[in-house]
């Protein structure tokens, strides 16, 4: 066996994770998008609709090749100092811990930043930033007993790289996030009991099953080739109980997703600055398979979310057509 291979031997979690990661990018190639909507991070899907799997799925997607190739380079170099030296049981619990601890920093604190704007974001880097300090706390640890200092010395290196590194479409909460827990995770796997400690083959394979089962959920979870859920949203239940004619009882949310397949409604801002509920789907309309898309904006002068746009298959419609449009779908409800 050449030095290659034993290397490769060594690391089985980092390689498991960098196949899983090609696989889902063959998916989402396959699949013509790169379905962050599905499965990325973002806070109303989380807060609203308690998709909590989002801080692990949205480790396993990329938003090109160059995205996940850099993200994998160095997840090899920095994956393979920190399992040929902790182990595999240990290596798994700092990447996905950092992930998860990245993720829910980037979440919470870009919408405390920035309430009114939604977002999406995915990629490996969280749990990479928090493998990359492990790394470096491992090196100025050297030999010796591990101590606070030298983690606070790892998450410092690692905090300043993150804001050297950042730029447009960079994630530098997740980043910051997954670099200060993956710095504090392996503090706590290198003091007291742990130290010294020779990873057994019971714990390897632990290791590698735990690694295993996250790379199937988190993969199999991210919705790849799928639409988004509907959010939920007390906007867009608003919207759907408001009547769409004065004189009638029957509701937008009656018409649009009882009369519409694959009906998603979600809640956005603007460039304008406007909140807008939208909603599409697709139906049988004049006798052919139509998309419909519905945005309403919000009138403080009438209390009421009026409709701003309207259109099918990419046409908009007058208000003519719209008229035209919702006397169809409530046909049943007169």
């Amino acid at each position: 066996m050449n030095n290659r291979e034993e290397s490769l031997k060594k690391m089985p979690v980092t390689c498991l994770i960098i196949l899983a990661n090609l696989v889902a990018g063959i998916l989402c190639i396959m699949a013509k998008n790169d379905h962050f909507d599905t499965g990325g991070l973002n806070y109303e899907y989380i807060h609203n609709n308690r998709e909590y799997v989002r801080l692990i799925t949205y480790m396993f997607l990329h938003a090109n090749v160059a995205h996940f190739f850099n993200n994998m380079v160095a997840l090899l170099i920095f994956g393979s100092t920190v399992e040929n030296k902790l182990g595999s049981l240990r290596m798994a619990i700092i990447y996905f811990g950092s992930g998860i601890g990245g993720g829910a920093m980037s979440v919470y604190v870009s919408h405390m930043i920035n309430p009114d704007t939604m977002r999406f974001s995915a990629g490996a880097s969280a749990a990479v930033f928090g493998v990359m300090c492990a790394a470096v706390f491992l090196r100025i640890k050297g030999e010796n007993e591990a101590r606070r200092q030298d983690v606070i010395k790892a998450i410092v290196l690692i905090v300043i790289y993150a804001c050297i590194s950042f730029g447009v479409n960079v994630d530098i909460w997740g980043h910051i996030g997954g670099g200060i827990t993956g710095g504090i995770l392996v503090f706590l796997l290198s003091i007291n009991k742990w130290e010294g400690f020779d990873e057994t083959v019971i714990s390897k394979a632990a290791g590698i099953i735990l690694a295993f089962g996250i790379c199937i959920m988190g993969v199999g979870r991210a919705g790849i080739g799928t639409n988004a859920a509907s959010m939920k949203d007390s906007r867009i239940d608003t919207v759907k109980n408001q009547i769409v004619f004065e004189d009638e009882t029957v509701t937008y949310g009656q018409c649009l997703d009882r009369n519409c397949e694959d009906a998603r409604w979600k809640v956005f801002t603007s460039d304008d600055g406007k909140q807008v509920v939208q909603f599409d789907g697709t139906m049988i309309y004049d006798g052919q398979l139509s998309e419909i898309l519905i945005q309403f904006t919000y009138k403080e002068t009438t209390g009421r979310w009026l409709i701003n746009y309207a259109g099918i298959n990419g046409t908009a419609l007058d208000g003519t057509g719209l008229t035209r449009l919702f006397t169809y779908l409530s046909r049943n409800y007169s």
